[in-house]
Parts: structure tokens; C-alpha cells; sequence
């Protein structure tokens, strides 16, 4: 086969651009729609943002607000399932922080969940946690 009988293709230029060969002559007519609607999605998203970061900050606030709750022992004894006896006794040991107002004895709730899951093994089970036995009739 001879180099006559190939068929010959045009050459391709180097470079072949996307954009319409003559440009258009006012860029300010086709860029402010662009721009205008950037504008208007960043400010939707920024807006978004904003409102999960409220949201946030509600929850945090409320968390803690829960937290700072006070307690009667026997609140504090039903919320980690022992007897109120067991309670002043772990407040005895450390194991729980309490206070006083007058004569009573009173204990943060945060503390009180912060004590409650410090006896909370890996399992699940907690370490002094009543037995749920059931008694047999006499």
C-alpha cells in the first residue's frame, strides 16, 4: 500500500476551544444572573448552617440545664436503680457528690448520670446493681 492510497484526514488543530469563537461583547449581561445565584445558594446554605448551629446550642443548653437539676436522694436512687439507703451510703464511700441545703441532702443530676456511668461495665451490666430475682411464695 502506497502513501497515495491512504486516506488522508484533515489535521486537527492543537487546541480547540469550548467556548463560541466570538465572544459575546456585554459579560455583564451574562454574568450577573450567575452571580446573583451563587449569591442566592450560599446565602441558603449559610442560613442552613446557622439553624443547625442554633439547634445545637438549644440541645447543649437544655442538656445542661438538666444536668445542673437537683436531686433528692431518692430521686438520685431511682434513677440508678438502688435503694435510697445504698444511695447515702455510696455519697458516704465517694462514689456519689452531694450537698446539703439545711438538713437534706441534695446531688446534681449530671453527677448523679456521670456516677451512674462509672458503674457501667463494658457489657452493659452495672457493678452494684440490685439483683432481679424473684422470691419464691412461702
Amino acid at each position: 500500500m502506497t502513501s497515495a492510497t491512504r486516506l488522508q484526514h484533515p489535521p486537527t488543530p492543537a487546541y480547540s476551544s469550548p467556548l463560541p469563537s466570538t465572544p459575546p461583547t456585554d459579560w455583564v449581561a451574562v454574568l450577573t444572573p450567575l452571580f446573583a445565584e451563587i449569591d442566592k445558594r450560599s446565602r441558603h446554605a449559610a442560613r442552613e448552617e446557622y439553624a443547625k448551629l442554633l439547634a445545637e446550642q438549644a440541645a447543649e443548653a437544655d442538656e445542661a440545664d438538666r444536668n445542673d437539676q437537683v436531686l433528692t436522694v431518692a430521686e438520685a436512687a431511682t434513677l440508678l436503680g438502688i435503694r435510697p439507703q445504698s444511695a447515702y451510703e455510696w455519697i458516704k464511700a465517694g462514689k456519689l457528690q452531694a450537698f446539703r441545703i439545711g438538713r437534706t441532702v441534695r446531688l446534681k443530676r449530671g453527677q448523679v448520670l456521670a456516677a451512674l456511668q462509672a458503674q457501667t461495665q463494658a457489657d452493659g451490666r452495672r457493678k452494684y446493681a440490685r439483683c432481679a430475682t424473684t422470691k419464691s411464695p412461702r
